[in-house]
């Protein structure tokens, strides 16, 4: 009898401490979840490309600040592949799986890309509207990439400086009236991505760095916010995560105590809901 009451008292002590390790491990995952990791497709717009340096800001960013400098997407690794406008096919995209397209900008006026290279843009566009309505793949586009992701839909690009619609130069004069710097910009609708930025109505402050904008936005798209000179700063397709943004949410402002952090805090909303899709 007495070994049998030892016995009892052994497997009750390890039923306790069992219990207990499980609930330390529940504790666990609540207190430190577990790191997810998206993977990006970088889609290099530039002409003829690719130039590294130029979205070097952007790369940084997005696989090694966010963590730190976006509250929502702390516990979020995010990976980027590069291919080049003229690389990208369905067959990589199937390859590749990624999460999310980021499409990046670009220091040429979209007037040159024409014979060949107008060929290859246009596959380009194909390739990525399919993609977004077939496959439901979510996307970014970054100032160019914000242009070019409106003119896959339908919509037009020309110079905010009206002298230069007819002219056609082949880079972006410097003389040229264009939308550089910190710029405040208004809210026109309430959407996810403002999270921690601002609530609409109200305003956020980015950085501004483009001689082209959307003219005209297509269908399916809604514009979320505007500046004094731009009126299409953020647009988005309703019910897809889907966005364009004129500015550079990557950069931040130079000048003390104005950091411009709304940017870097509304791609971490981004990256958030990516993760939380899941594909």
């Amino acid at each position: 009898m007495k070994g049998s009451k030892s016995s009892f008292s052994r497997k009750a002590s390890l039923i306790a401490l069992a219990c207990v390790l499980i609930a330390l491990v529940s504790i666990s995952f609540f207190l430190y979840p577990r790191e997810k990791i998206v993977n990006g497709l970088l889609v290099d717009l530039e002409l003829k490309g690719p130039e590294p340096g130029r979205y070097e800001e952007l790369v940084k960013t997005f696989t090694q600040r966010l963590q730190d400098e976006a509250p929502a997407a702390r516990h979020i690794r995010t990976k980027l592949y590069y291919v080049h406008y003229q690389g990208l096919t369905a067959e990589l995209a199937k390859e590749r799986r990624p999460d999310f397209i980021l499409l990046s900008p670009q220091n040429t006026p979209w007037h040159m890309y024409r014979d060949d290279d107008g060929v290859r843009l246009n596959a380009a566009k194909n390739v990525l509207k399919k993609l977004i309505l077939e496959e439901r793949i979510p996307v970014l586009g970054i100032c160019g990439g914000h242009q070019f992701l409106a003119m896959v839909f339908g919509g037009t690009v020309d110079f905010i400086d009206s002298r230069l619609v007819g002219v056609f130069p082949e880079k972006y004069p410097k003389q040229a009236i264009a939308e550089k710097g910190i710029f405040d910009l208004e809210t026109l609708g309430s959407d996810p991505i403002f999270s921690g930025v601002a609530t609409h109505p109200g305003r956020f402050r980015v950085v501004e760095s483009h001689h082209e904008e959307v003219k005209t936005v297509p269908e399916p798209f809604v514009n979320l916010a505007r500046s004094r000179m731009s009126e299409a700063q953020l647009i988005r397709i309703p019910g897809m995560i889907v966005y364009g943004m004129a500015f550079h949410p990557e950069r931040s402002g130079r000048s003390p105590g104005n950091e411009c952090s709304e940017g870097r805090i509304m791609l971490g909303n981004f990256v958030r809901m990516v993760s939380d899709q899941g594909r």
